[in-house]
C-alpha cells in the first residue's frame, strides 16, 4: 500500500512537470486540457489491477533478494 502511495505521488510530480511544460509552450487552455487528459489516462491505467503473472515475478525478486540478504 505504501508503494501504491508513493507512485500516485511520483506520477502526480510527473504530470505536474509535463503540464508545466505543455503550460511554457502553448494556449493556456490547451495545455489544461491536455494536462487533464493526461491525469485521467494515468487515473485509469493505475486502476486497472496487476497483473498475476507481474506479482508472482515480483515475489521471486523479493524472495531471491532476501536470500541474498541472509547469505
Amino acid at each position: 500500500m505504501v508503494e501504491d502511495k508513493k507512485e500516485k505521488s511520483k506520477a502526480s510530480k510527473l504530470g505536474k512537470k509535463a503540464t508545466a511544460m505543455i503550460h511554457s509552450s502553448t494556449k493556456p487552455e490547451v495545455a489544461d486540457l491536455i494536462g487533464q487528459r493526461l491525469r485521467n489516462y494515468y487515473d485509469e491505467v493505475a486502476r486497472q489491477p496487476v497483473p498475476d503473472r507481474f506479482k508472482e515475478l515480483l515475489n521471486q525478486l523479493e524472495a531471491a533478494s532476501a536470500q541474498k540478504k541472509t547469505n
